[in-house]
């Protein structure tokens, strides 16, 4: 049994190392601030005072980015607001990365509503053209176009392959967009909020392992059994 255990521990060793984190200030639930992000409206660059916000205090903090409010807490944003960051994606070469995120999302009227119109929400990686790709650096999203209708929590992850490692010029993006009625080209001047609390991206190791400390503890393994066999002979031999 302690040979076993031996063996198991030599493979975790071996197969550890550094995992590196490529997000700057995502753990937002405690940091309460939106250092190391960037904030665009409309593609133009950050936008009004109330397009992006700290609500909340620690633990339980997140960026809130708003669209289609009025008032007091009128939104500048017109197409779309969103939240983003450049990724350094250096890593070990046969590396890959984990993705994870936490949000909310609420609006100020539902579908149970009359004349709700649902803002929405998109998340993907940019890469400066427009554009957003999902998790296999390919024209999507990591969450398609989705309807903000009320309070809803999610959480996801996803498994960047290979081909991200060590790649330029990539932004993660949170975008949120007013939505408009296709025939008056008007919305339902109700605002919404997608809420970020959590977003992390780490380096997972290749979980090949290396053989030789792996054998080298094997080897002893061996050793050990083949000494208590010669022991218990020698024991027997010696015994009236």
């Amino acid at each position: 049994m302690k040979m076993k255990f031996l063996i198991g521990a030599a493979i975790l060793l071996a197969s550890s190392q550094s995992m590196a984190g490529a997000i700057i200030n995502g753990d937002i639930a405690n940091s309460c601030s939106l250092n190391g992000w960037e904030t665009d409206t409309d593609g133009l660059g950050p936008g009004g005072s109330n397009d992006f916000t700290i609500v909340g205090s620690a633990p339980d903090c997140s960026i809130a980015i708003n669209v289609d409010y009025w008032g007091a807490n009128f939104t500048d944003v017109f197409f779309a607001n969103t939240l983003y960051q450049n990724l350094a994606l250096s890593a070990a070469a046969d590396s890959t990365f984990l993705l994870s995120f936490d949000f909310s999302v609420d609006s100020e009227l539902t579908s149970a509503d009359a004349g709700f119109i649902a803002d929405y929400f998109a998340i993907g990686f940019g890469d400066g053209t427009g554009s957003l790709f999902d998790q296999y650096r390919k024209p999507g999203y990591l969450v398609a176009p989705t309807d903000i209708d009320g309070i809803n929590q999610y959480s996801f992850s996803f498994e960047l392959d290979n081909s991200w490692v060590n790649q330029a010029g990539w932004a993660l993006e949170f975008q949120v967009l007013p939505g408009f009625d296709n025939n008056t080209l008007m919305g339902d001047f109700a605002g919404s909020s997608l809420y970020l609390q959590n977003v992390s991206l780490n380096e997972v190791p290749n979980a090949t392992v290396d053989e030789a400390p792996v054998l080298a503890f094997f080897a002893l393994g061996l050793g050990l059994m083949a000494w208590r066999r010669n022991n218990s002979q020698q024991i027997s031999r010696n015994e009236p």
